[in-house]
């Protein structure tokens, strides 16, 4: 039998084209030289970084028209899609598109990447025009007129660079084999053509074997484009065999765990803070075991398909992250997340280059995970500590969300109950619903209980009006309209104005003030001053309280930005995730505002709840909002017990 080499040489002498059926491994493992610039200069071994045989093999199985990659950085994703421009132009000879973010990084990847390839692999370099050798030793001594950095030719086809923002380059010729490196980098718009990507998929459509590989490192939760891609496909998952249990897992750095004596923290005289990380272990998520690096590393490894359904649409994807690189070892890898912790443009580098995951910008929270493991049993409506009730409303077109919320000396506070009334706001039977939740008696253990002080109704939206004539019949139960304003150093409760058409008072909220104040308080991990408390389901007469997974994903659902916008630098808030509704953070900024504005005397409202004496409801301490139009304002009226 022949051998591959003899193959193309029988092959090339009779003018017949090698069979295409040979895959991109079998390619790179028979022709591919690495370049001295590589990390590991020579022949090219797929078994050195076994997660990549199967991208490769993708290229050429039939049926499968994309290949999706989602990964961490150095894990060798150059050097596969070069692998796959060398077998196609090598065996299957066809139109080749490559596209990088920008052209500037399309024609270095050509001189760094690409170039070197052709030259040092004798089967390229016979092929492509631009690097004939005349001195048989593979060195370019001549150059054709036709070939450029962005474009090459070779007999049968062409390889074509381009940038994603450039819409000539993306929609000028057919291509069969695409590859767009690095798409979460891509812009949204080539020009004003659209997606980069979609415009050079049309390329496309005339070739029945076409096949697209997209390859990124992710970036942002919930805008990553690399992130869709995956989950549209077979979402291929790099594992490994767990010594002990046998069960496969992927390697994850949240079960990865550095022991005490390996770990040391240095911090310099200016703060700057250094890790030292002398060992890392994996503990299995099943069996809770632990094992090194090398143990782990050396056991059974293969992809595990999470949504295998996906092949019937042509659509394999791939995840692996850097704990499987052989290139980076796992100390360094956790001495990168260490010193970047806290930092979040760190974080977000780490997460994305390294972990190959996108990156939830929470500011200083990690996820929703850390609130709902805080959560409490109160042991009845009202824990002890609670001195008054406020409540919040937002209006949506179709229900009500509310929020009841207590507190205590110092702004302590404590989430009691939170709720949807289902109905438009225009009718009769949606605002008793939401009379029985506001006018409802919540109780202490002791059977002394509260009642509402004040609650702000959001009067945004299609039902202004009903709003306005529902406050106006409850004023003295101190239910007002309000409406925020959002924008820089406007305090949370910025002034009173007048609800249109009637007497009634509409408070102005400063709502980007307020949001920043319940980030703040949500960082606050100590129970006491503006503490924020949530409440676990199961007491007796709130059996549901509404603290759940959305509500918690709601509360942080929005980050600060900063933003350029008419030449000027501003701070805006923007949601992280548009599929996240964000009625918890709004709700409790109402609630917050709310509770200001009465200026509570908190050794008053104590004197009030006598432990020996039944409540049903504290005497009001303030009859109105304050009126504060700025920041000194605010200040002063934070000192007055004066009431509007």
């Amino acid at each position: 039998m022949k051998t591959a080499n003899e193959l193309n040489r029988y092959t090339s002498i009779r003018g017949f084209k090698p069979l295409p059926k040979t895959s991109v491994v079998e390619w790179a493992d028979t022709y591919r030289i690495l370049s001295n610039g590589s990390a590991e200069p020579g022949r090219w071994r797929t078994d050195r970084a076994p997660y990549q045989r199967e991208i490769m093999e993708a290229f050429t199985a039939p049926g499968v028209s994309r290949v999706v990659v989602k990964s961490a950085a150095q894990i060798g994703k150059s050097d596969i899609m070069n692998n796959v421009i060398g077998r196609f132009a090598h065996l299957d000879p066809c139109p080749i598109m490559m596209i990088q973010p920008t052209i500037e990084m399309a024609q270095d990847y050509s001189k760094t990447r690409i170039s070197p390839m052709l030259r040092d692999t004798t089967v390229l370099n016979r092929l492509f025009y631009n690097v004939k050798s005349t001195d048989g030793g593979g060195t370019a001594k001549t150059r054709d007129g036709n070939n450029t950095i962005l474009s090459k030719i070779f007999p049968g086809g062409r390889l074509i660079m381009c940038g994603a923002n450039s819409p000539a380059g993306l929609a000028s010729r057919p291509v069969r084999v695409l590859l767009a490196d690095e798409v979460d980098r891509f812009p949204d718009s080539a020009g004003t053509e659209g997606d980069p990507v979609d415009l050079a998929a049309k390329r496309m459509t005339t070739f029945w074997n076409r096949v697209m590989g997209l390859f990124s490192t992710p970036t942002n939760e919930g805008s990553s484009r690399i992130d869709a891609e995956y989950l549209s496909g077979t979402q291929e998952e790099w594992q490994y065999r767990c010594p002990s249990c046998g069960e496969y897992h992927v390697l994850s750095y949240i079960d990865m765990y550095v022991p005490d004596e390996d770990y040391q923290e240095i911090q310099s005289p200016s703060g700057h803070r250094t890790i030292l990380v002398k060992s890392v272990c994996w503990r299995c998520p099943d069996c809770g075991h632990d094992f090194g690096e090398r143990e782990v590393k050396d056991a059974p490894q293969k992809y595990v398909a999470q949504n295998p359904r996906a092949i019937e649409n042509g659509i394999r994807s791939f995840y692996v992250n850097a704990f499987s690189s052989p290139w980076l070892e796992w100390p360094a890898i956790m001495k990168e997340w260490y010193e970047a912790k806290g930092d979040p443009e760190r974080e977000k580098v780490v997460m994305n280059t390294r972990f190959g995951l996108s990156y939830r910008q929470l500011g200083a929270f990690e996820d929703e995970n850390i609130f709902l493991r805080r959560r409490e049993q109160y042991g009845a409506d009202l824990p002890d500590g609670v001195l008054m009730l406020t409540a919040a409303v937002d209006t949506q077109d179709n229900r009500f969300e509310y929020e009841i919320c207590g507190w205590g000396a110092d702004e302590e506070c404590w989430g009691i109950n939170k709720g949807v009334v289902l109905g438009e706001p225009d009718k009769a039977a949606t605002w008793r619903a939401l009379d029985a939740i506001l006018d409802k008696v919540y109780t202490f253990k002791n059977g002394d209980g509260l009642k509402v002080m004040r609650t702000f109704i959001d009067s945004g939206g299609h039902y202004t009006g009903a709003i306005y004539k529902y406050c106006e019949r409850n004023l003295g139960k101190q239910r007002f309209p309000i409406k925020g304003m959002g924008g820089p150093g406007i305090p949370l409760n910025y002034k009173i104005g007048r609800a249109h058409g009637t007497k009634l008072p509409l408070v102005m909220l400063g709502v980007d003030d307020g949001k920043q104040m319940v980030m703040n308080r949500l960082g606050i991990q100590d129970k006491g001053a503006r503490y924020f408390h949530f409440p676990l389901d199961g007491d007796k007469t709130l059996p549901v309280r509404g603290y759940d997974q959305l509500y918690f994903k709601g509360i942080i659902a929005e980050e600060k930005r900063v933003v350029k916008r008419g030449g000027q630098i501003r701070e805006i808030w923007e949601q992280i995730d548009k599929t996240v509704r964000n009625e918890p953070l709004d709700l409790r900024v109402y609630n917050l505002a709310a509770m200001q504005s009465c200026h509570p005397d908190w050794e008053r409202l104590k004197g009030v709840l006598d432990p020996g004496a039944r409540v049903t409801e504290v005497k009001k301490v303030a009859r109105k909002p304050v009126t504060r139009t700025s920041q000194h304002h605010a200040a002063q009226a934070s000192r007055r017990q004066d009431i509007w």
